[in-house]
């Protein structure tokens, strides 16, 4: 089972009501451990990652707005 359980997603980051499906969180695990992977090939020790998710938790807000400029410029 997933660590992210639908149950603990009652207070849902995403918006009142709005809860991710099972198929999407899947999709979104893989790709925030394709991040990990990525990051510590980088040279990112575990806990420098650990500590850069957890800051993207923490401000979710700062990240979307970053990500949209950064897609953007593209």
């Amino acid at each position: 089972m997933s660590p992210i359980a639908p149950s603990s997603l009652s207070q849902s980051p995403f918006g009142a009501g709005l809860r991710l499906t099972e198929d999407r969180l899947d999709i979104a695990e893989a790709v925030l451990a394709g991040a990990w992977r990525t990051l510590r090939a980088a040279g990112f020790g575990e806990a420098e990652v650990q500590a850069l998710f957890d800051q993207i938790a923490d401000r979710p807000e700062d990240l979307a707005r970053r990500l949209r400029r950064m897609a953007n410029a593209v």
